[in-house]
């Protein structure tokens, strides 16, 4: 079988605001990312900021036990917290969007700079 096309931006962009506005959940979204950033589909040749997008949106379900902060996992708070509180999934998107407006308006000049 092969892979499924890789997301473009808009693709992220979608289930985040999804996200943001609680059309979905942190569980779903972790697992749409799943085969991008831990299988097969990691080795895509994505578009720029798509892998970013990508990871932030693998994260977002980390919980972590409030007596040991230290301790994480993906999946239900359960008996744990959020590590990302609500408002820094939404924070988090606005940065991601004007990253990709920065690389939008130049993006030769966008490279560059992420790479120094």
């Amino acid at each position: 079988m092969t892979d499924p096309k890789p997301p473009t931006r808009a693709d992220v962009a979608a289930r985040w605001h999804a996200l943001v506005r609680g059309e979905t959940t942190r569980e779903a979204v972790h697992a749409w990312t799943v085969h991008w950033v831990e299988g097969e589909g990691a080795f895509a040749d994505f578009a720029p900021l798509v892998e970013t997008g990508l990871q932030y949106l693998h994260g977002f379900d980390l919980c972590r036990d409030p007596a040991r902060p230290s301790v994480l996992w993906h999946g239900e708070a359960g008996e744990g917290e959020w590590y990302h509180a609500d408002d820094a999934v939404a924070a988090g998107l606005a940065h991601w969007q004007r990253m990709c407006e920065r690389h939008d308006a130049d993006p030769e000049g966008w490279a560059r700079a992420i790479e120094s």
